[in-house]
Formats: structure tokens, sequence, C-alpha cells
């Protein structure tokens, strides 16, 4: 950007590099909680960073979103993603439309529920949160932009209660694909948790929004489709891949 190159290390380490002669312009350490690294499923990796209307944007592995000045490296704003109690940590690079800050997280190997999460560019504050599958049904909604699609969509698709007491999975680790013809965020949803349906769901239902690609609106995360890769998903066959949009002749 602007002959600057930001990129990410392990830890969640984020540098800005002259792009024309590799010269360190700026390093920003996170100084994440070292005890996450033990609920990451695979290392302490970084997939990236953001960067919008002179901000870079980094989510860390121990669940936080951070906002630095892109000339100086300096914090804007930090703020926590995800519940520090539970097995979360955060990978994926971040991504921003229309002034929202888009983060997920990791962790449904070790019991965690899904989620996608929207953050105002500018002061870091919540603008809306989408669950990829239901939660405990004694507790009610989760007052979140998803709360119709899991009633009416979701959760008929699953079985028993050990689901939810073994977090259900669906996190959205990595994919967010922003369609700019149709106006729709385009969220890859991850793996079950536990893997094995049998368990999860007494061995039946689609268990959505697992395995899934899931269309929102980018401004309310209000739910638009959803086409699942793998109905019943046992095999971590996940659909957090890379999204390439594409016009294509056949």
């Amino acid at each position: 950007v602007d002959g600057v190159m930001y990129t990410s290390t392990a830890w969640s380490k984020v540098l800005a590099l002259d792009a024309a002669t590799g010269k360190v312009l700026w390093q920003f350490d996170p100084h994440s909680d070292g005890v996450k690294g033990s609920q990451a499923c695979c290392d302490v990796v970084n997939r990236g960073v953001a960067v919008w209307k002179g901000r870079v944007y980094v989510g860390t592995i121990d669940g936080r979103l951070i906002a630095l000045d892109a000339r100086t490296g300096n914090k804007v704003w930090d703020v926590v993603t995800t519940d520090q109690s539970k097995p979360y940590t955060v990978t994926m690079a971040p991504r921003v439309v229309r002034d929202k800050v888009f983060i997920g997280n990791g962790g449904a190997e070790f019991g965690v529920r899904g989620y996608l999460s929207a953050y105002d560019t500018d002061t870091g504050k919540l603008v809306w949160r989408f669950y990829t599958v239901p939660g405990n049904p004694a507790d009610g909604p989760d007052h979140a932009a998803s709360d119709d699609s899991l009633e009416k969509i979701a959760r008929p698709t699953w079985f028993g209660d050990e689901y939810w007491k073994l977090g259900g999975g669906g996190t959205v680790w990595d994919s967010v694909v922003y369609d700019q013809e149709l106006n729709q965020l385009l969220i890859g949803v991850g793996n079950g948790s536990p893997w094995n349906q049998k368990y999860r769901s007494e061995g039946k239902g689609d268990n959505l929004f697992l395995a899934s690609i899931v269309a929102v609106d980018p401004d309310t995360g209000k739910y638009k489709w959803h086409y699942q890769v793998n109905p019943g998903e046992s095999w971590d066959y996940t659909a957090t891949q890379q999204i390439t949009l594409a016009d294509l002749t056949i």
C-alpha cells in the first residue's frame, strides 16, 4: 500500500517494510498470552493483516483484534473478540468491507461454538455477530444477527443435547469474501465439535451451518442464503479454505 508492505508472522506480530528496499519501517508485538499456543490446533501461525484508511488490522492468537496506525505502528485500539475462559484462538487475516472489520476464530477441535464478528473500523465497537451453530436452547436467543436463521433453519438439523454441551464447532477461522456486485459477505464455516456426528448429533441431521458457505448482509449480518458442501460433516471436510469469486465461460 503506497510503497509499504505490511505482513504478519508467528505470534501475531506485524511488520511494515519498504517494498522497494526491504527496510523494516516498524515492528509491532501484541504480547499475546503464551498459554494460547497450547490451544491452537495448528501452531501459532497468523494468516495476514488488513489495511484500510491508514490503519492496519491484525487478529491475535489470544483472541484480540487490534488496529494500528499504518504510518507508525502505534496501537489505536485493542478489543477482545472471544471468551477468554474457552479455548478460542485467532489465526485468520481480518477482512474489511464498508468501514467494518470482520474477524472469526478457531478452536472447534477443543470444543467451542463458532461465530463471525463485525467491528467498526474507526472505534473498535462491535457492530454485529453471526453464530454459525445453535447454542443451548435453554439460554434463549443470542440477541445476535443470526438469531432467526439459527432457530428456523439450523436448529431443526441438530439432534440431542451433546452438540451444545460440547461446543458444536463451526468456527470461521479463515475464509471471508465480499461480493461487491450483490453486496453480500460469503463466510466459510468449519468442522463440527466433536468431529464424529454419532456423538455430536445422535448420528443424524445436516448439522447446519457446519461445512457451509453462508451469505450474510455485510452491514447487518442478516442471513441471506447458505450452501452446505458436506451435510452431516464428520471428516473435517471444512469450507474454510479460500473462496474466489470469478466470472467463467464454460
